[in-house]
């Protein structure tokens, strides 16, 4: 890295011997012109180590209170304010009076005096030292020592520059102006850094300081605070979104398990349809009647075994006998089928459609209830007439 920026520096100085050497600035024709384009390339220079310097101070978070960044800025740009009395380039003056102030000082050295200035006055209200390279020294020993320098320097060039140097820049005229401000700043300083005394750790406000901790104690227990409001909003909305996720899949399941019904229901259906074309198409072939069970009730029944066959329900009506699978109320034209009555709700099937439900199910169609597996292998089997009896007896009372 020292290297390549060792040949940078190399470059911009050779650049700007050409371009003196374009101008016809070489030094066998203007020697001012000549060392004046070489300044500006060493200016150049000076202003990228300069800046390299504050970055890496400025890496650490550190303050610029450091003896090349503050005299070496003092010193680059009082140089440069001098030089601007004998330079040929840049003369033009920004101040029609009788004093010396041209765009070579404006540019090259008001920058460098101005903000070593403000790093100055911090030597006395906000720096305690400056660092030395790797030593430190006190921060108003070294602004007191700096400025008597400065103003020693500049208060000779005031009084004897006009004189000694008038062979050199005849057609300078007037003061320097940057050189006299620079001189009556660093003055006033000097006298500040003499006459105002540093304040002691006991001249500090206990109050103050107390205030100050516990504004610091209080924004901890904002951040807290605001951080705990967070993590609970954060948990609300994890809560609420999981409950939401819980409600979707309840429901799902929901709707698998009414779907998977719904379709053993349809096939159930379709199956008793099937089975009942198939028994109508066999009473069509065949004139023989089919057995009824040996549990089959007798013709006759009386008044307690009529009430026994009531539905089990708050309020009769005519459907409520009718066949709980085709919904047809038993006649006479069918009385070879029999009826079934579920032991559970009372409420009556053909038996053969009564057969064929329980072949795929265990419970009533009409009340979920359980069917014993002994009524469901031999149930009880009311002759159409004793049911149709029934029916009109419990008729009256609708």
């Amino acid at each position: 890295m020292k290297v390549s920026k060792i040949i940078l520096y190399f470059v911009v100085l050779v650049v700007s011997l050409l371009i003196a050497v374009f101008t016809g600035n070489a030094p066998s024709d203007s020697l001012n012109g000549f060392f004046s384009h070489i300044l500006l390339g060493l200016w150049l220079c000076i202003l990228f180590e300069y800046v390299s310097k504050i970055k890496r101070v400025r890496e650490y978070s550190a303050s610029l209170n450091n003896f090349v960044i503050i005299f070496g800025g003092l010193l680059v740009g009082t140089f440069y304010g001098i030089w601007g009395d004998f330079t040929t380039i840049l003369q033009d003056v920004v101040l029609p009076i009788n004093v010396s102030f041209n765009i070579w000082t404006l540019i090259l050295a008001v920058p460098y005096l101005f903000f070593s200035m403000i790093l100055l006055s911090f030597c006395i209200s906000k720096y305690f030292t400056v660092f030395i390279g790797t030593k430190s020294i006190d921060a108003r020993p070294f602004m007191i020592i700096t400025s008597l320098i400065l103003i020693s320097f500049d208060f000779i060039y005031l009084v004897l520059g006009g004189n000694v140097f008038q062979n050199i820049a005849p057609e300078t005229s007037g003061i320097n102006l940057i050189i006299l401000l620079n001189l009556c700043v660093l003055v006033i300083y000097f006298l500040f850094a003499i006459t105002k005394r540093r304040p002691r750790i006991s001249g500090f406000s206990m109050r103050g300081v107390s205030n100050r901790l516990n504004n610091i104690d209080r924004q901890i227990e904002d951040a807290d605070r605001f951080a705990d409001a967070a993590r609970q909003r954060e948990k609300k909305a994890q809560a609420q979104e999981q409950q939401k996720r819980d409600q979707r899949r309840r429901q799902r399941d929901l709707e698998r398990k009414q779907s998977r019904r719904r379709e053993q229901e349809e096939k159930a259906r379709r199956k008793q349809q099937r089975e009942q074309e198939r028994l109508q198409r066999s009473k069509s072939k065949s004139s023989s009647k089919p057995k009824v069970s040996r549990t089959t009730s007798s013709s006759s029944v009386s008044k307690k075994e009529l009430l026994r066959m009531k539905p089990k329900t708050g309020v009769l009506t005519p459907d409520d006998f009718k066949c709980i699978f085709c919904f047809e109320l038993p006649s006479t034209s069918d009385g070879h089928r029999g009826i079934v009555l579920c032991p559970n709700c009372n409420y009556p099937a053909h038996v053969d459609e009564f057969k064929n439900w329980v072949r795929t199910s265990s419970l009533c169609s009409r009340c979920d209830g359980t069917i014993p597996s002994s009524f469901r292998r031999n149930p009880k089997v009311i002759q159409v007439k004793d049911y149709l009896r029934a029916y009109k007896f419990w008729k009256k009372k609708f």
